[in-house]
């Protein structure tokens, strides 16, 4: 059994700012919660994303989720799940490199980032 997927809408609406990060969280941690229970059964956990427009990740979209990790708004593990939304759907584009770099580092879950890691990446978005 798998959990509703991501709303395209959704990580839009978080990306532009229409959405806070609370608002994201409850949205998503019942889908996050399913996918890591999956992986700890030795299931495949499914990272799903509905389809919708193209989008633009912008600067400011990828301050957005940086920043609510910063400041612990946004748990990384939720936010790993919505860095991997973004990598594996068709519909998102980066707007330059300095915002795929950025999306990239919340994607890699090899090891949560230190705050310190999470400004600096930060402030490479300038």
């Amino acid at each position: 059994m798998h959990a509703a997927p991501m709303e395209h809408v959704t990580l839009v609406g978080f990306l532009n700012g229409v959405l806070s990060p609370e608002v994201l969280v409850d949205d998503i941690a019942t889908e996050v919660n399913a996918c890591e229970a999956a992986f700890r059964a030795g299931e495949n956990g499914y990272i799903l994303i509905t389809d919708g427009p193209p989008v633009e990740v912008t600067r400011e979209g990828a301050r957005r989720l940086l920043a609510a990790i910063a400041d612990g708004r946004l748990p990384f593990r939720l936010a790993n799940y919505v860095a991997d939304c973004i990598i594996m759907s068709d519909d998102f584009d980066f707007a330059d490199d300095a915002v795929r770099d950025a999306v990239h580092f919340v994607e890699d879950d090899s090891r949560p980032p230190t705050h310190d890691e999470t400004i600096e990446a930060l402030t490479k978005l300038g």
